[in-house]
């Protein structure tokens, strides 16, 4: 016991950061080392959690970055993790270990979860004028507003010998083919909200946003058809696995402010593009695909 007192004591420099913000709708989290962001998590509240106050979601999104880092931060053996947040009440509290009743077991969850990883946290408020991170990631709309830069979308085309028929979760503003999907009522597409529609017959270029990733690769393997989807490389996630694995083609593209362009909604609200490297991956579920190489 004396020698984990002792070690307790010995403050370690961090050796990653963790940044959160919570808004009303939902929760991210980024994990950066040495100022490159690594990873990135998020979600979205339930109707209980959307009507609590503001500190108590910014405690819940701790929690969950914490849940979604583990096995970065033990494959990693990260020994000390600093944690940022722009909500003062919700950092004193983690720090103190003091909450309203219905967080205790929230602030609990903290601190189990660090004791379990055996590392120090050094939890700090963060202003929100510097908090650009998360805080525009948060406020990402489901529908976006980027694309590819012309010209590297040909390239690409052309480096990995494909020609996609259509492009899907764009704008008449941003569609990069002629034939395209949006995600909102515009000018020339062939159908609104592509979830909803068949991709048969199709080779989609897709470069959706971040929260539909999930349905979009359900979508792909459900129809069994070739897409070439644009990601950033944000190991931990779910979707970002099974891209890796299950790909049958790859291409790192760059780094995302060489690669995408934002668009008129973006710049006016100030959000930011997708961090990190950007890929484009062909995922091909189709049966027998094995036996055409």
């Amino acid at each position: 016991l004396r020698a984990n007192i002792t070690a307790q004591l010995i403050q370690i420099p961090p050796q990653m950061t963790m940044t959160t913000d919570a808004t009303p709708n939902q929760w991210v989290s980024t994990l950066e080392k040495e100022l490159e962001m690594i990873a990135m998590a998020h979600g979205t509240w339930n109707k209980r959690q959307a009507k609590q106050i503001s500190h108590n979601r910014e405690i819940k999104a701790i929690t969950q970055g914490l849940r979604s880092f583990v096995k970065i931060l033990k494959n990693s053996r990260v020994q000390s993790l600093a944690i940022r947040s722009d909500n003062s009440i919700a950092v004193f509290d983690v720090r103190k270990r003091r909450a309203s009743i219905s967080l205790i077991t929230e602030i609990k969850q903290v601190h189990q979860t660090i004791e379990k990883l055996g590392i120090q946290i050094q939890i700090t408020h963060l202003l929100r004028v510097k908090n650009q991170i998360a805080d525009a990631l948060s406020r990402l709309s489901r529908a976006g507003d980027n694309k590819i830069n012309r010209m590297i979308f040909q390239l690409v085309c052309l480096q990995m010998n494909l020609n996609p028929t259509i492009d899907l979760f764009s704008q008449h503003f941003n569609n990069l083919l002629p034939r395209f999907m949006s995600t909102i009522r515009g000018n020339g597409e062939i159908a609104i909200d592509a979830l909803s529609q068949t991709w048969k017959r199709e080779l989609p270029w897709i470069l959706p946003p971040i929260p539909l990733l999930p349905a979009v690769l359900k979508n792909i393997r459900e129809e069994e058809i070739e897409a070439m989807t644009i990601v950033p490389l944000w190991p931990g996630q779910i979707w970002y696995t099974e891209l890796e694995n299950e790909n049958a083609q790859s291409l790192m593209l760059g780094w995302s402010n060489e690669i995408l362009e934002p668009g008129t909604s973006l710049i006016k609200k100030n959000l930011k593009l997708l961090l990190g490297r950007i890929c484009c991956f062909l995922m091909d579920p189709r049966p027998g695909k094995e036996d055409d190489s």
